[in-house]
């Protein structure tokens, strides 16, 4: 199956954002505490499992939702003004992988027993001091926003 131009860039853009917020999720929030969760500790399993659904499942889906898509309406880029404006578009779709990010933020902060010890969420929600509303509402524009950026792309 040979790829289009628009695909690749996708692919590419995504990739990078994708590996950066898995990065990010992990040095910030522990979010992959795999060793802890394995021995029963529920804290580590359900952020575990949330970071799963969040940062893995749902952005893994909608990329290949927007892939598939971009492969069916055959977008092409051109070389002119048209071109760099598609390049852009396809640039921003990746966005909603940040969003699915603040999302996954909003849920830690809003019930962070849930997630953490009180020992943990010293250490690691302090440092942010976040609440639920500062990041629940941009995070669900991020997708939202991308979601509307993929129409006009399919449309223009």
């Amino acid at each position: 199956m040979a790829f289009t131009d628009a695909q690749w860039l996708f692919i590419i853009i995504f990739g990078i954002n994708f590996t950066l917020i898995i990065d990010r999720a992990h040095n910030n929030y522990d979010s992959f505490d795999t060793y802890n969760a394995w021995r029963g500790h529920s804290q580590s399993l359900y952020r575990l499992l949330l970071s799963w659904l969040l940062l893995y499942i749902l952005p893994l889906l909608n990329f290949a939702i927007f892939y598939i898509i971009l492969s069916i309406n055959n977008i092409f880029i051109e070389t002119s003004l048209q071109g760099a404006f598609t390049i852009v578009l396809i640039g921003l779709l990746s966005f909603f992988d940040f969003g699915y990010y603040r999302i996954y933020e909003a849920i830690l902060y809003l019930s962070p027993n849930t997630f953490y010890t009180d020992k943990e969420q010293g250490d690691i929600l302090v440092k942010d001091k976040g609440e639920f509303k500062a990041h629940f509402i941009p995070g669900v524009l991020y997708v939202i926003v991308t979601a509307i950026i993929f129409i006009i792309l399919i449309i223009s």
